[in-house]
């Protein structure tokens, strides 16, 4: 699903091309994360970009953060970066998209609704009764998530590069239970494979997930109980805000509603216009996304010829509410 560039563009991205370099101005570079929302937003996009509005694509892979700094800078390095859940980028929200911040970056009209949480499968949490997030602190439940011996249970926390890997690392700190389990960080694919060879088997599996996702339609999966979010209870800073992130970030409640954005460079607006028009009016919802996701990651099709297929049996969508006001191809 995910794909990368070689060459200036990766190492622009990730802030370590040499002063003065950036990715062609003729080209929209389109960020493509680790993820089956990303991939299929990215590729969504490059269709629409390419086959209605003219424009050459490049799809550019990387670390989250990286590639948002890249997009901000506003030199071309990023102009596109789809699937932005905020909660994970916070400190960019405010000081790059909010009114009265730098103002770099821009965003769709209309976000969808994520949500994040941790969860067992139905049949763990009728063998065992575990259902609150606290249960996580007795010893003998995290035995029963422990596969290598060494006494501490395992659960998924996403993959390297993902802010959830060091949000769920501080609440692990915050409540307690880091002294009983040790986070596994593996590529979505991966943990997908884990997920189906347990549950198969029925056995003990735990780990954290977001929606909307394709994993809960094909298996029972409940979220355990956690305090209500608020504002007192989830202070958590990002690696590039303060060196001491760890130790100065506190989480005991669990992750907000996350409105999920579809995130643009303010220079398309003045570089490509109606590129930028049709990213604000972007309108992706839950539906939509699920099908991206389950068709890419359930049924195994390439993001890019889902993509393909997807615009062209949607036509409606993306000429009446997407392209509304553009004048387009096709």
């Amino acid at each position: 699903m995910k794909r990368w560039v070689s060459g200036m563009a990766v190492s622009a991205a990730l802030g370590i091309a040499a002063a003065g370099q950036s990715a062609s101005a003729e080209t929209i570079e389109i960020a493509e994360l680790n993820w089956a929302g990303s991939s299929g937003a990215a590729q969504v996009i490059k269709v629409i970009v390419e086959d209605y509005l003219g424009e050459d694509t490049a799809i550019i892979g990387g670390d989250e953060v990286a590639l948002f700094a890249g997009m901000a800078r506003n030199d071309g390095t990023v102009d596109i970066f789809p699937d932005m859940w905020t909660v994970q980028l916070t400190a960019q929200w405010n000081e790059y998209i909010a009114p009265g911040s730098k103002e770099t970056v821009r965003v769709n009209a209309v976000p969808y609704l994520g949500t994040e949480g941790v969860f067992v499968p139905g049949y763990i949490q009728e063998a065992h009764g575990i259902t609150d997030i606290s249960q996580m602190n007795d010893p003998e439940i995290a035995k029963l998530f422990d596969t290598d011996g060494n006494g501490k249970g395992e659960y998924w926390t996403g993959a390297a590069g993902w802010q959830s890997v060091d949000y769920n690392a501080v609440k692990a700190k915050s409540m307690g239970f880091d002294e009983y389990w040790e986070p596994v960080i593996v590529e979505v694919p991966v943990f997908e494979g884990m997920l189906d060879a347990a549950y198969k088997k029925e056995e003990p599996v735990l780990f954290y997930y977001y929606t909307p996702e394709w994993i809960f339609g094909a298996y029972d999966l409940r979220a355990l109980n956690e305090p209500a979010y608020s504002e007192d209870c989830h202070n958590f800073i990002q690696q590039s805000e303060d060196p001491d992130w760890f130790e100065n970030s506190e989480i005991t409640c669990a992750q907000p509603n996350v409105p999920v954005h579809m995130a643009y460079a303010q220079s398309l607006e003045e570089t490509a216009p109606d590129v930028a028009k049709f990213m604000s009016q972007l309108e992706i919802t839950d539906a939509i996304m699920s099908e991206w996701i389950k068709r890419i990651s359930a049924d195994g099709e390439d993001a890019a010829a889902m993509a393909q297929d997807w615009v062209e049996s949607n036509r409606d969508i993306v000429e009446d509410q997407w392209l509304a006001g553009i004048d387009h191809q096709g």
